[in-house]
Parts: C-alpha cells; structure tokens; sequence
C-alpha cells in the first residue's frame, strides 16, 4: 500500500483534499442550522486570512503587480460564487451544491472560446453537452412540480451561477500569474471573502427579516447571530479543514505527473459529499438528479483530463 501511495502521491494528496473539502462542506451544513450561510462563509475565511497571511511572510517570491482592477475582479467573482455554493449547502443537499459547483470546468472552457477564441476539439463539445444535459437533469425545468424531483428554481439559479463566477474568478488568474504570486492571489480573493460578507452582515441589520427574503436576497444578506458553544467548536474544526485543503491542494499540484489525472480526481469530493450528506440527513437523490449529478460529472472529467495533460 506504502509503494502504491509513493508512486501516486498527487493522487493520493488530493483524495486527502477532496475529503478536506467534503468535511467543510458538512461542517457548514451542520452549522447552517444556527447561523447565516453568509456568516458560515465569513467565520471560513477569517481563519484562511491568517493562514494566507503566514504564507506571504514565508514566501521569498516577489512580484510586482499589476492589473490591479482584475485581481478586485477575481476577489469580487470568486467571493459572490462562494456566497452561492454555501446558501446551496445550507439549503439543498450537500451532493447537490457540490455538483453545481463543479460546473465551472465547462464555463472556463465555454469563456476560453468566446472570450479567448481559443479551439475547442469535438471531445470538449461532448464533454460540454454532457455536462449540460447533466444540469438541465438537476434542475428540470421543463417538470410541472407534482412531477418535480429536482432542485427548485432559486437553488438551480443559484448554483449555476456559482459555477459560471468561479470560472470567472478562475480564468482571471491566467493573467494575473505574471503579475502576482499564488499567495497575494489568494490572499486578495480570502481577504474581499472575508471584507464582503461581513458587509453583508452589517448591511442586513438596516432590514428586517421578511425584506430580504421577500427579495429573494438572503443569499447576499443576513443578520449576525451569536454562535452556541458548541458552533465555535464547528467553526474551528472548519477553518482547520480549510486550511489543510489548501496544503493537500498545493501538494497534490506539486507533485503530480500528469496535473489533468489529479484534476480529474478532485471530483471525487463530489462522491464523498453525496455519501456525507446523506450521513447528515439528506434525502436520496432522485434517480434522475443522480443522473444529472454522474452526467456533470463525466462531462467535467473529459475538460479537465482533456485540459491539463
């Protein structure tokens, strides 16, 4: 088993991710019966400011910036994607949000083409029409709702959109790589995930409750609530998963051979998350949302393993 590990090391690093990210993803959904989504979110990314914070200090690489409005850009996409996937968790299945996030793959790709005109080989427009009809399968918008097994609309609006401004905030970092090291990168996006819901927070208590629902904006707004003792306890165990994903995600690119088998492999936390989730207390997915969920996947897995070979 040692020998098997030592040869697949990028493998088996980000499996540990996958598993990191999953147990996050269980801990906002155990906490999200308490406190905000928003406030979940925030508790996330103050611990990961003082992570990335020792990281810079440590890092000897020096650049000297640039494109300053674009790395606002990556913050600001990457921070209102997360807003989305952690309403997802606290309202839909676990599995769910997981497998909406893991849709940006076919938005970077879809970006890389009409924004970039870079080509796509009949492989990627597979995978993209896989991956689609996978959604529409989650979401099933054409069902009368006694027929309904999907996500609801709101979710589904929200989740896509979680993937669509991950891609955003992802394909930004292309460019600003000549600019910025990986740390101020990711400092800059924790930082404004940090600043952001906070904002929100403070901005909720001009409202009241029924306002900011009625709006369909208590994705973007709520109110501080005091967390329970045994919350706080969550809330560190949560940033402490955050902050050992990012090693076992850094280590996992490190090392790796062949960067699109590690990719591809990083959808398995949507497996360990379906499996978790339901340890939790959620429903069995519908037969047609697994489907949906296994067609996301596949089509996922062609761009990524296609992409970074």
């Amino acid at each position: 088993m040692r020998k098997l590990i030592r040869h697949n090391l990028g493998i088996y690093f980000m499996l540990l991710a996958c598993l990191d990210f999953t147990l996050m993803g269980a801990c906002a959904k155990i906490l999200s019966k308490e406190i905000s989504s928003i406030e979940i979110m925030f508790f996330r990314n103050i611990i990961g400011v003082v992570f990335l914070l020792w990281l810079l200090k440590k890092s000897k690489v020096h650049k000297e910036g640039g494109h300053f409005w674009l790395l606002v850009f990556r913050g600001v996409a990457g921070t209102l994607s997360l807003y989305m996937f952690f309403y997802n968790i606290s309202n839909i299945t676990l599995g769910g949000a997981f497998a909406f996030q893991k849709t940006a793959p076919i938005f970077i790709t879809l970006i890389a083409f009409f924004v970039f005109k870079e080509k796509l080989e009949k492989k990627a427009w597979i995978g993209i029409f896989i991956a689609f009809l996978g959604m529409l399968l989650i979401t099933q918008p054409w069902a009368d709702k006694a027929y309904h097994s999907g996500f609801d609309l709101k979710n589904s609006i929200i989740g896509i959109s979680s993937g669509f401004l991950a891609a955003l905030a992802l394909t930004s970092v292309r460019k600003l790589r000549k600019s910025y090291t990986t740390e101020q990168i990711a400092f800059s996006f924790i930082f404004l995930g940090t600043l952001m819901p906070l904002l929100s927070m403070i901005g909720a208590e001009f409202f009241q409750s029924k306002d900011f629902h009625s709006l369909h904006m208590d994705f973007i707004l709520a109110p501080f609530v005091m967390p329970s003792l045994k919350s706080w306890i969550i809330i560190l165990i949560m940033g402490i998963l955050g902050t050992i994903y990012q090693i076992h995600v850094t280590k996992a690119y490190g090392i790796a051979k062949q960067a699109g088998i590690v990719a591809g492999v990083s959808y398995f936390d949507v497996i360990f998350s379906l499996i978790v989730g339901l340890i939790l207390g959620d429903n069995l997915p519908s037969a047609m949302v697994f489907l949906g969920i296994i067609g996301i996947i596949c089509g996922g897995l062609i761009l990524v393993i296609k992409g970074k070979k």
